[in-house]
């Protein structure tokens, strides 16, 4: 009774500092639908000498990549302008590139807005991790998870309703529409209170990525947990989405056509965003609840055993169900995972630390992809599921050793 009516009792606070990316973030998630079968509406053509192909890919990427250098930089931003004001940043920045995307065409001033997004996401994520461990540790997970939902929301939203509306009004009046979504952000955002950032920071940035700057405690559990949470990424946010197509025809025993296949890929990623909006806040409650260690555990288990049974070909309806498990399963991990860094991290480090371990979390998502394609063209698509099973267990028994 007391997790049912505790489940939905989130700060204001974190409410006002979410809601903004929630609305922003419609502009980034609509292109990744519209982009590759309108290319020549965003003046995507051959440049270079290079095919147009090649750089719709690369747009669609590079905002992740840009992410390895905007997420430290983003601490120093925050430091120098105040929380709400880099969250005003963030915002105009965000809603700049979504109207950047029809107001400019061609492939450089499309990477460019690209680039821009990629700094803005920075910020808004940064922003919801240290409003959030701002509060009681206890209640981290639920906090974490109620983020992730608003955020996926808002993408939800945009590749449903955002594409459906594309069809009546037409690619540039829904852009602009979505670019207005700044105002009501910047009302939200007058709403958001200060937090002292100096506590929670250091004077310098630090770039590394193995936290050699922390003691010797901090040091390895941060990094642990920051392997996991790119092995994590890597699996469901990279390969398991990125492949989802070949993969569904590998397993396929040609009952279906290739348009039935690509459908039924699109619903099984699709499942992946329901899974962060309906369940990021339940899992994140019941791992406050319940302790990390358990949620962890079980969350691990389960997704080798579902990506085991998944690349087995005992059935296709299985693999399917399986896959779409496995994405559940992986937003139970990363809740706990989330939490626990804020846990762990010293006070004055937590700004750097988090900003570190983004990082991470984005280098699995952009590796993913390339790796997984690459092992792909080599030995086949299942040996790419084979490395992230060998991935999560090697991450976990380092859990295990070193967080009693």
């Amino acid at each position: 009774m007391n997790l049912r009516l505790n489940l939905f009792s989130i700060p204001d606070q974190i409410v006002y500092t979410i809601l903004p990316l929630g609305l922003i973030i419609m502009g980034d998630s609509i292109l990744y639908v519209i982009l590759p079968s309108n290319s020549e509406f965003f003046g995507i053509n051959q440049f270079l000498g290079i095919d147009s192909v090649f750089w719709i890919g690369f747009i669609l990427s590079i905002n992740r990549f840009v992410r390895f250098f905007s997420n430290v930089l983003s601490v120093n931003v925050i430091k120098n302008i105040g929380f709400r004001n880099s969250m005003f940043l963030a915002t105009f920045a965000g809603a700049g590139s979504t109207l950047g995307y029809v107001a400019l065409k061609g492939v450089l001033l499309i990477v460019l807005m690209r680039i821009i997004w990629g700094f803005s996401y920075s910020l808004f994520r940064l922003n919801y991790q240290l409003k959030v461990f701002s509060y009681e540790a206890k209640n981290y997970g639920k906090y974490i998870g109620f983020c992730i939902s608003v955020q996926r929301l808002g993408s939800f939203l945009a590749v449903t309703l955002g594409v459906f509306l594309t069809v009546r009004l037409g690619y540039f009046n829904v852009f602009v529409l979505l670019s207005l979504l700044i105002i009501p952000s910047i009302f939200i955002i007058f709403k958001i209170r200060e937090i002292d950032v100096e506590k929670i920071s250091k004077p310098n940035l630090n770039w590394n990525l193995l936290y050699f700057d922390q003691i010797s405690s901090v040091k390895k559990k941060a990094f642990i947990i920051s392997i996991f949470k790119f092995t994590s990424s890597f699996t469901s946010n990279g390969l398991a989405i990125a492949t989802i197509t070949p993969f569904l025809i590998y397993i396929n025993d040609k009952s279906y056509s290739i348009e039935s296949i690509i459908t039924i890929a699109g619903i099984v990623v699709g499942f992946r965003w329901v899974a962060d909006i309906f369940f990021g806040l339940l899992f994140g409650t019941l791992s406050d609840n319940f302790g990390r260690r358990l949620n962890i555990t079980i969350s691990s288990f389960l997704i080798v055993i579902a990506i085991i049974i998944s690349i087995s070909g005992i059935s296709f309806y299985i693999s399917v169900f399986c896959l779409v498990f496995m994405f559940f399963m992986s937003v139970s991990l990363d809740t706990s995972l989330d939490a626990l860094l804020g846990e762990i991290s010293p006070e004055k480090e937590k700004s750097n630390i988090i900003s570190r371990y983004s990082t991470w979390q984005d280098m699995g998502a952009a590796f993913g992809p390339i790796l997984g394609y690459f092992i792909g063209s080599f030995y086949g698509i299942t040996y790419g599921y084979l490395l992230s099973i060998f991935l999560i267990i090697i991450c976990f028994y380092l859990y295990i050793r070193n967080f009693k």
